[in-house]
């Protein structure tokens, strides 16, 4: 147990992880977690880039508490993380979801990575006028809102445990 530990704990300074949470999310704890992760940035971040960082933060963690399919009483369980490197900042999530959603997600998200910002802006505009797409939770805007605040959008689907895990990064830099 004490040499995991050691190792995650290596892990996260590697990566310069100066924030991670991992475990029940809910609104409550959502907000709560938000002062402590604009506190870090903002004593040493521009304005501008504390705002995508945080924006994209903040839209991972609702995604955890919307959709996964672990879940500890009315919370989503997940992990969101944010790391310094030297090319800005790297935000990731760790989400359990339904296998039988990975297509869907696919749909949306692969031309999400091929976009430009012309494009994403656009992207945003019409989901705006159509309205959120079947099974959201919310207004549909959050991974167009994540891919226009990265300078680089990306992720990935992987099996483990008998669970689908998707696993979703956005870097700022």
């Amino acid at each position: 147990m004490e040499n995991e530990t050691l190792k995650l704990h290596e892990l996260m300074i590697s990566r310069g992880t100066f924030f991670c949470y991992s475990g029940p999310l809910s609104e409550e704890v959502l907000t709560s977690l938000s002062g402590a992760v604009k506190e870090q940035l903002s004593d040493s971040e521009d304005l501008p880039v504390v705002k995508k960082v945080f924006g994209i933060f903040v839209e991972q963690a609702q995604n955890i508490i919307r959709y996964s399919v672990d879940r500890l009483d009315q919370s989503g369980v997940g992990s969101v993380a944010i790391s310094k490197t030297e090319k800005g900042f790297m935000i990731e999530a760790v989400n359990s979801i339904d296998p039988k959603n990975v297509d869907r997600l696919e749909e949306i998200l692969k031309p999400l990575t091929e976009m430009n910002k012309d494009e994403l802006k656009s992207a945003y505009k019409d989901r705006l006028r159509s309205g959120p797409p079947d099974g959201s939770r919310g207004a549909g805007l959050g991974f167009i809102e994540m891919a226009r605040r990265s300078s680089k959008f990306d992720y990935d689907f992987l099996a483990h445990n008998a669970n689908t895990y998707f696993v979703y990064r956005g870097w700022v830099e």
